[in-house]
């Protein structure tokens, strides 16, 4: 009898897409209409009138006293970490899990970047194994939160706390994201968040920096903005800045991406509940769950984990089938450290190593939490299939159930000849 796995040659379960993404309407266009007749398009001066409109609401959203808005998530992580001193022979503590920016901007600094484990319950940064890598080296903490989750941010900061070592949150999957109704981005000494293509809100690229503090937000414009001063900035001893300003363009698409940014919010988090119920109905699948201190939840990936021995099938194959119904699964960041994006073998990262006082025959790295998640166990579903109706939860959720009732079909099967 022929499989009804599409996998294996029956139909797929979903054939209609799901909303699309970027979202915009006519706000964006009268925004990029404002900036295209002003004859003011760059990011200079700094910040130019939309920046500076864009800066005054993105800190309000996020109940920053500053925000600063760059080219990028990459350079805003760059330029934080260059605010607080760090370079040459310093080291800064980054999560297993996480895109490569986030390693990189340690080593833009010419700092060693330390890889530490993370939580098995939600793919963040492990309290526990940040506290077994401080050394008297250790200059910064970067928590990355991750998918929908948020890293502890109690147990950071009491750690941050207790040695006197900043919290630099990488916020890039979590705009509008509330801990104990406090915004992310504010629970350390700075934040940064991305705007890129994917991500809850975008300009196509861009990024942002937060902060409370006077000084730091002097030392972060000035390193935007090519190393300039501003009247009246006291910020001692001079910076080699670049040019990392956001355009006029940017900042205005943002602007309309901001204030639809609530709407979508509560839309995805409602819709989330359901799939959580949903797909935690099924036997060998556990969605990660929302923290209670989570008070506003942004989802940039639905993440959830396969138990391959109760489910019956490796984490790889169920995820294969589930794209063969037609719903869009992936399997997350592999460990940053084995990233062809982050060459360990590179020039960069050993001279950081070397500066630090670890040859490169001397260094280990030790997350076997982090590697089993991405080898065996993480799953996710892109934010954007959160933006319909119920059906588009449903239909995920169906063909979860259907690839589980077949879960030995599918492993038995030889995927090369089958499709």
């Amino acid at each position: 009898m022929p499989s009804t796995l599409a996998i294996l040659g029956g139909l797929p379960l979903r054939t209609r897409p799901f909303s699309t993404w970027p979202v915009f309407d006519a706000r964006e266009r009268d925004q990029l209409d404002d900036v295209l007749t002003s004859s003011n398009w760059g990011g200079f001066p700094s910040p130019n009138r939309k920046a500076a409109e864009f800066a005054a609401a993105f800190a309000a959203y996020q109940g920053a006293r500053f925000a600063i808005p760059t080219t990028s998530g990459t350079s805003a992580l760059e330029v934080a970490l260059k605010a607080l001193g760090i370079g040459a022979g310093d080291e800064v503590i980054v999560p297993a899990l996480t895109f490569a920016a986030t390693p990189y901007a340690t080593v833009a600094c010419m700092a060693r970047p330390i890889f530490a484990d993370v939580s098995a319950t939600n793919a963040c940064i492990d309290p526990d194994s940040v506290k077994r890598l401080i050394t008297r080296r250790t200059k910064a903490i970067i928590p990355v939160h991750y998918g929908a989750s948020l890293a502890d941010l109690d147990a950071l900061a009491e750690i941050s706390r207790a040695h006197s070592i900043p919290l630099v949150e990488d916020c890039a999957h979590v705009p509008g994201a509330r801990w104990r109704e406090r915004g992310v981005g504010t629970h350390g000494a700075l934040g940064c968040f991305s705007f890129q293509s994917t991500k809850p809100m975008t300009a196509g690229e861009g990024g942002m920096i937060t902060t409370d503090d006077p000084d730091l937000e002097q030392r972060c414009q000035s390193l935007i903005n090519c190393g300039r001063r501003r009247p009246g900035d006291t910020f001692e001893g001079p910076l080699m800045g670049a040019n990392y300003r956001m355009t006029e363009w940017q900042c205005g698409i943002l602007l309309a991406q901001l204030a639809r940014l609530p709407e979508q919010i509560e839309c995805k988090s409602r819709t989330a509940a359901r799939l959580r119920e949903g797909l935690g109905a099924i036997k060998g699948i556990t969605p990660i769950a929302r923290d209670p201190r989570i008070t506003r939840e942004v989802i940039y990936a639905f993440v959830f984990l396969v138990d391959e021995s109760a489910l019956g099938v490796s984490r790889n194959r169920f995820v294969r089938a589930m794209r063969a119904e037609g719903i869009p699964c992936g399997v997350g960041n592999d460990p940053v450290y084995r990233s062809a994006l982050f060459p360990r073998e590179s020039p960069a990262y050993l001279k950081a190593c070397d500066l630090a006082g670890a040859g490169a025959d001397r260094i280990t790295i030790d997350c076997p939490v982090a590697e089993r998640l991405f080898e065996h166990a993480m799953a996710a579903v892109p934010h954007e299939c959160l933006l319909g109706d119920d059906r588009d939860v449903d239909d995920i959720v169906a063909a979860a159930v259907k690839v589980a009732s077949r879960a030995a079909e599918l492993a038995a099967a030889n995927l090369e000849k089958s499709g």
